[in-house]
Parts: structure tokens; C-alpha cells; sequence
């Protein structure tokens, strides 16, 4: 393994973040308003410096999953027994099948790869896909402004997303307001929305922030507040839609072609772990590429999940920010055993689980020691869009994780 790994750089002064002006910065301009997890900081302006060709390697894989998933999940629109397998309330099949309808079809998706070195040779691997509502603008945003703005220098920093987003987001309006729905009592949700509202006000857009409740008919479309809109951006899963009374005229208008979303309501499949273990079905190895072998856990005898207890990860398909989610290195013998009852038993309830092999890592030098890193990338209508990354002492990704900012250095190629 001679290539050379990312590595995170440390900033003179050791914590920029210290500085009240630039923590309230964080907090004003980009609208960071929870850098803290249980007293500790869970952002720094320390950049993850990426060498050139994993960063190239990191976008081919990163595209390559998201568009292999989009296209393996994609088959559960058009057959009703491999949509069954995905266990969707009706609300939720009738919004993605109003989606596939109307042709509505922009999707932004946030591909978590792992560093790994499998046979000698660095490559990241794709743990997960989000592909529903895709959090981490504010950080992808801020993190890297502010390191440049506290003296960082001599690397690039690829993420566009939130510029791309906001003028993906006006283009889809077509001159009507963009609506953006977020459960209104998290401020975490509240955060996302306001940030892609300035971003799309900056570029002569209307933006309405709203509860996913407001959008109401209004003749062959939609209207918030009383205002005609012509996009929807979500951040508010669409499995927590389920049996809102507006659901018949988001619904008809989606279907209709004049209102579009982002993510469109069929990205509800690629966002369920199960499609992974559907592209390990359904897929020759090239299709597989980038991706760990993934089956629904009750297709994995439940001996082979302990006696490889080291090997395997387990994850509700819907889990999101890290719950749910239980790597068998991390456990002892008898509480895995304990953890595949009970979930082998929701499992058998019709909720969807999965096994997925775990990925060797290989850590990188912080200033905190040794730390894994997940790298998320944003691949938006197909096209890497930038990143949003996370270190962790141990190879499980929670809200604790330390956010930090992405250059890429083309001398370290």
C-alpha cells in the first residue's frame, strides 16, 4: 500500500473555533447552530486533505453506487412483488409512483464511503446511501470558508453542493416559489432549510419555508400559504408523511408535471438499505463494484451472522444518522446473539433489516491521533456535487462524529 492517505492538517492556531467572532460566524452565517454534542464540538476547521487520485477514485465510486442503486431500485416502481419487498406504507408507494408518473426525476444523494485497503490497495468502499433527504449542507458549506478564512491555503476545494442545489431548485420552479418542508420543532431541520432558502433567494428565487402539512391544491398544482409553488425540496423523510390529509393533492400535482421535488418521492427506494442487497441480487460484478455484499438479514443463516460475528454489520433498512446500525467487531458473542433475536424477529414482522459484510478500514493521522473517516459525497442529478466528512475513533458513524472540511491536494497524487 504505497499511495499516499489523507491525512488531516493541523491550523496555527491549534483551535480556530476558540475565537468567539468565528464561532458565532459559524452560527450566523451559515447557520451551524449545534456544533456542540453533549459538551463536546462535533465540527473543527482542521481540513481533510485528500490526495488527487483518491479523490478522483472517491467521485467514480461515488457516482458509479449512486446511479447503480438509483437504477436496481428503480425496479420497484414498475413491479409490484420486488415494491412488496421494500414493506412501504400505501402513502409512501403512491408519493414515489406519483414521482415516477410525472417524470419528476432530480435527485440529490449523499454516498458514505469508507476508506478501506482491500488486497494492499486503497479504495473507498459505499456503506450506505442517502438518498431522500441528505443532510450536512451547512457543514459542507461553512467548514471549508472558514478554514480558508483562518489562513488555510494550497489545496482545492471541490464542494458546490449548496450552489448547485439552489439553482437546481430555481430551474425546477420555473418561476414560481420553491417550498422547503422540514419538521418545524427541530432547529437541526430548521438549519438546512433556512441555509438553501438564502442560497436560493441569492439567485433571484422566491423560498417558503414550510411544514410538509401546507402544500394545498391549487387548481392543476400546488400553493403554500397561498402561493403558487412550482418545486418542493424536502428535508422530512417521506416514510414520516405517512397519512397526512395533503397527501391526495401533493400527490396529483407531483403526478401532473407541475410541481417538481428534490429529492422526487421514488428516492425513497434507494434511500432503504435494502436496494444495497438488491444490486447484490440482481447485479454482475461490475454493477457490484464499490459496494460491500449486502442481503436482507433473514437471508443469512443466522448461524453463519454468529459464528462471523467480526464480519458482518446489521442495519435496519431505514435507519438513519448512524441508529440502528450494530457492527458485530463491536460487540461479544452473547450480546450480538441477543441483538439478531430481536432483530431477526422485526425482521420476520415484515420490517426491513440487512447484513452487510464490514469493510476493513484503514485510519488516518489526525491531530486527535488515528481516526476513521467516512466520507460522504454529494452526487447530485448524478454528478459528484462535493463532500461532507466525519472522523470517529471507532468505525461506527453517530451524531458524536466530528465534522471537518475536504480540500484535494494534486502534488500528493
Amino acid at each position: 500500500m504505497n499511495a499516499p492517505l489523507p491525512s488531516v492538517r493541523t491550523l496555527w492556531p491549534g483551535d480556530p473555533l476558540a475565537d468567539p467572532a468565528l464561532l458565532r460566524e459559524l452560527g450566523q452565517k451559515y447557520l451551524v447552530w449545534d456544533p456542540f454534542v453533549a459538551g463536546e464540538r462535533r465540527v473543527d476547521l482542521h481540513p481533510i486533505v485528500l490526495p488527487g487520485a483518491l479523490h478522483r477514485q472517491a467521485v467514480r465510486v461515488a457516482e458509479h453506487v449512486a446511479r447503480t442503486v438509483d437504477r436496481v431500485a428503480a425496479r420497484a416502481l414498475d413491479d409490484p412483488r420486488e415494491r412488496a419487498l421494500y414493506g412501504f406504507h400505501d402513502d409512501v408507494v403512491a408519493l414515489a409512483l406519483a414521482s415516477h408518473q410525472g417524470r419528476d426525476r432530480a435527485s440529490l444523494s449523499r454516498v458514505d464511503l469508507l476508506l478501506s485497503a482491500g488486497e494492499g490497495e486503497l479504495s473507498f468502499v459505499a456503506c450506505e446511501v442517502n438518498a431522500d433527504c441528505p443532510g450536512g449542507l451547512n457543514e459542507a458549506a461553512a467548514l471549508p470558508a472558514l478554514a480558508r478564512q483562518v489562513g488555510f491555503a494550497g489545496a482545492r476545494d471541490p464542494t458546490r453542493v449548496l450552489d448547485r442545489l439552489a439553482a437546481r431548485l430555481v430551474e425546477l420552479a420555473r418561476g414560481d416559489a420553491v417550498a422547503l418542508l422540514f419538521a418545524t420543532a427541530y432547529a437541526e431541520d430548521l438549519q438546512i432549510c433556512a441555509l438553501v432558502a438564502r442560497a436560493i433567494e441569492k439567485r433571484g428565487g422566491v423560498a417558503l419555508l414550510a411544514p410538509p402539512t401546507a402544500p394545498r391544491r391549487d387548481g392543476d398544482g400546488l400553493s403554500v400559504f397561498g402561493v403558487r409553488i412550482g418545486a418542493l425540496y424536502r428535508f422530512f423523510p417521506t416514510e414520516y408523511m405517512e397519512e397526512q390529509r395533503n397527501l391526495d393533492d401533493i400527490g396529483a400535482a407531483i403526478a401532473a408535471g407541475t410541481v417538481r421535488s428534490l429529492a422526487n418521492f421514488a428516492q425513497i427506494f434507494p434511500q432503504s438499505k435494502l436496494a444495497m442487497a438488491r444490486v447484490s441480487a440482481l447485479e454482475d460484478e461490475a454493477g457490484r463494484a464499490g459496494l460491500p455484499e449486502t442481503h436482507s438479514l433473514l437471508d443469512v443463516p443466522e448461524a453463519q451472522l454468529q459464528g462471523e460475528r467480526a464480519g458482518w454489520v446489521v442495519k435496519r433498512a431505514l435507519g438513519r444518522v448512524g441508529d440502528q446500525v450494530f457492527v458485530g467487531k463491536l460487540f461479544d458473542d452473547r450480546a450480538f446473539a441477543k441483538m439478531l433475536v430481536d432483530t431477526r424477529a422485526l425482521a420476520e414482522e415484515g420490517e426491513p433489516w440487512i447484513a452487510q459484510r464490514y469493510v476493513p478500514q484503514v485510519p488516518i493521522a489526525t491531530p486527535l491521533g488515528p481516526r476513521y473517516l467516512t466520507l460522504g459525497a454529494y452526487v447530485l442529478d448524478g454528478i459528484f456535487a462535493g463532500y461532507f466528512a466525519r472522523v470517529t475513533p471507532d468505525t461506527h458513524v453517530s451524531h458524536e462524529a466530528l465534522c471537518l472540511p475536504v480540500f484535494v491536494d494534486e502534488s500528493a497524487s
